[in-house]
């Protein structure tokens, strides 16, 4: 009976897990360079100039407090590890200094893994008016490319958005550039 209790509540708390993420659909990059899994009903838009998608709600009005997340993706011209990270910092270096001022703290940080490469993960959070503003920043480097994946919004938004930007995650590959149609 023991047993059958515990197994209960572990498959309880699985449920629980998966039900806290927004359904998900697939989205293809303009470049067919990789996939990723968006919330479904959310809309994308490019920043080419920046290497930029955005990732946002359908009411989305552009205020600070508001869910989003930016995907940085640029590509490196080589394979030696140590030009791929010098060139890595160097793409990335803008858009950090865009998107996460100097108020913003680092207040937990790790590792994670995206499309089975190893990356690093730093939760951020500052004050704004009378509430908080949160994230999380996911970046890795990746053969041939430089990856960050940035996801922000108000501090109780973001937590209960934070198991569906796990599972954004978990959905990124990279494509072969012959097999794959961009989704509008």
């Amino acid at each position: 009976m023991l047993i059958f209790l515990f197994i209960a509540c572990l498959l309880s708390a699985c449920t629980a897990e998966s039900s806290s993420t927004l359904p998900l659909e697939e989205y293809t990059d303009p470049a067919s360079r990789f996939s990723f899994a968006i919330p479904q009903g959310w809309q994308a838009s490019e920043l080419p100039e920046e290497n930029v998608l955005v990732f946002t709600p359908a009411d989305y009005s552009g205020d600070i407090t508001e869910l989003r997340v930016l995907l940085f993706a640029a590509e490196t011209d080589t394979f030696d590890t140590q030009e791929h990270l010098d060139q890595a910092n160097a793409l990335l270096q803008p858009f950090l200094t865009k998107y996460l001022d100097e108020t913003y703290q680092v207040i937990n940080q790790g590792e994670t893994e995206v499309a089975k490469s190893p990356a690093v993960l730093l939760d951020f959070a500052k004050p704004y008016a009378d509430l908080y503003l949160e994230g999380r920043l996911v970046m890795v480097a990746m053969p041939g490319f430089v990856l960050a994946f940035l996801g922000m919004g108000e501090s109780e938004t973001w937590e209960d958005f934070l198991p569906t930007f796990r599972a954004m995650l978990k959905e990124f590959q990279l494509l072969p550039q012959s097999e794959v149609t961009p989704t509008p």
